[in-house]
């Protein structure tokens, strides 16, 4: 009975596998970039950010208050301040939002001014539509990389719910890998690095899997949360407690409920309140503040704070006249250990809660888990390739790898085409047209590596070529950023930008290298087997 359990659990370990694995390489090694996109990626990819260290409270009170005068009344209610902090836009951002529209526009309306945060120069001027002004910002290579991880660039509810469904896989494969593997013990610690390749593949399939369990199984759990709750789960729990009315929902449990407008005039001091809200946590960074009812007697701020020694992201509360009102989460002042754990999915799925390290540590780890499905897949068609009675023939077997290569080898080169790409928009191509390249660029040459794989060269020297590509796409990430910026690894003022351009450099050798010594292996391999046959 044991063994036919096992068995049962082998066969769904495998097909999930089989089925899924192309996509949750894809979803996790985005993932595994989207860790450190913001905010030292996008630090590094904008060069408004490289020398900012904050904005100036007083100056962010005085433009806000002098285009608070300048846009219409209706408007004037709501504003949204988003700093330039890396975590969500590179410029300084004041928008004034109407949430019921004006003459022009039935839905939510803006006004929109953008800064450089250097100067505090106007660059940006917006007026139309909130959500067009959202969706057309700025976009850069990796929030281009962390979007795609989010919804794969279909949208929702298509995108979520595919991200979201490969995260359940992920655990369903994590769970039922830790049953099937019984010496668990002993797998732990086998490495066999100098055997041929298919051993090493099984050895490292098993190592990630069994070390990385806890990871892959927190990571596979948070992403199919944050992929089908707002899609799946948000609708079932309107429809059980609110006669499925999704806006009482999202009522009752908004942080930031509307406050009642007197029309008595009070100045906010909004001032005050950066100020204060810095001192009291001067390890968290603000990264965006919303004003209701400005210079309103009932005006209300709420400041959103990331960092520090807090966990997950903090919203402050304060009254106008710059009283401090309370510390909640994102999801408001609700008690109790559901909504304590509800907080934690965002910051424990991308590593952001205690430092650098932790992120470091959580991409490596993430690197680990998009090699599962592959590595799992590998082993399963060298199992079916070789033998006495093989049920994959040496042509269908050359053909999957090349598609493997072709797919997966492809997004990781493509991704890395993004970066020497951001140094080169920075400096040569005006900044209103950096959106236009990032997409095309990145699925055209994924596109044509995965054409690629339908012609029938040989899938290992496609593999070598794909690797060293990688590798030479990242190294040219410092030598460009020295010919064309003086923002570099050699700029003695940006400890960021030295570490991420000496970074790629370390990445594009280690692939470089690695592409030769694979390469090697194999070779070695055919020659034994030669050698073999010879002797026989």
């Amino acid at each position: 009975m044991k063994s036919v359990s096992l068995k049962k659990l082998f066969l769904l370990h495998s097909w999930v596998g089989i089925v899924t694995a192309i996509l949750l390489f894809i979803v996790c090694f985005t993932g595994a970039l989207a860790v450190l996109s913001r905010p030292e990626l996008k630090i590094w990819a904008n060069p408004e950010l490289h020398q900012l260290n904050s904005v100036p409270s007083e100056k962010v009170t005085e433009l806000i208050n002098h285009y608070h005068t300048l846009v219409p009344k209706e408007f004037a209610e709501n504003i949204h301040v988003y700093l330039p902090t890396g975590h969500n836009t590179h410029l300084l951002t004041i928008l004034f939002e109407s949430h019921d529209g004006d003459e022009n526009y039935d839905e939510e309306a803006a006004y929109a001014y953008q800064f450089d945060p250097r100067n505090f120069e106007l660059v940006n001027e917006y007026y139309g539509a909130a959500g067009y002004f959202y969706e057309h910002r700025k976009t850069d290579a990796p929030s281009f990389i962390g979007h795609f991880h989010a919804d794969l660039h279909l949208g929702r509810p298509i995108g979520l719910i595919l991200t979201g469904f490969l995260g359940l896989t992920l655990l369903v494969s994590t769970i039922t890998g830790l049953f099937i593997h019984r010496q668990l013990i002993k797998e732990l610690f086998t490495f066999r690095r100098k055997k041929e390749l298919n051993v090493v593949v099984n050895d490292a399939h098993k190592i990630m899997g069994i070390w990385g369990s806890l990871f892959h199984g927190a990571i596979g759990f948070t992403g199919a949360f944050l992929g089908l709750a707002t899609i799946i789960l948000l609708p079932a729990a309107a429809f059980v407690s609110f006669g499925g009315d999704q806006d009482k929902l999202v009522a009752k449990f908004t942080a930031m409920p509307e406050p009642i407008i007197t029309n008595d005039y009070q100045a906010t001091d909004i001032n005050t309140i950066l100020i204060d809200a810095q001192a009291r946590y001067p390890k968290a960074k603000i990264i965006d503040l919303t004003i209701m009812a400005h210079n309103d007697a009932n005006a209300q701020v709420y400041l959103r704070l990331i960092g520090g020694d807090a966990v997950a992201s903090q919203l402050l509360h304060y009254h106008g006249n710059g009283e401090f009102s309370k510390s909640m989460s994102s999801f408001g002042d609700i008690p109790g250990p559901a909504i304590k754990v509800l907080e934690l999915l965002f910051p424990l799925h991308f590593g952001n809660f205690a430092g650098i390290f932790v992120k470091l540590i959580w991409a490596l780890l993430g690197l680990s888990t998009a090699l599962l499905p592959l590595s799992g897949m590998m082993m399963w068609l060298a199992k079916r390739s070789r033998g006495s009675n093989p049920t994959l023939s040496e042509l269908a077997y050359q053909r999957w790898n090349r598609a493997i290569i072709g797919s997966c080898g492809g997004l990781v080169l493509a991704t890395a085409i993004l970066f020497p790409a951001q140094v080169l928009l920075n400096n040569l191509v005006p900044v209103q047209m950096h959106n236009a390249y990032f997409g095309p660029l990145f699925f055209y040459s994924w596109l044509a590596w995965c054409l690629l794989a339908v012609l029938p060269i040989n899938y290992h020297r496609y593999l070598q070529v794909t690797m060293t590509l990688t590798g030479l796409a990242c190294i040219a990430v410092l030598p460009l950023n020295l010919a064309l910026s003086a923002s570099h690894a050699f700029s003695a003022n940006n400890l960021l930008m030295t570490v991420v351009d000496i970074s790629f450099l370390f990445i594009g050798g280690l692939f470089i290298y690695v592409s030769q010594r694979l390469v090697a292996k194999q070779l070695n391999g055919v020659t034994a087997k030669a050698t073999q046959e010879v002797t026989i």
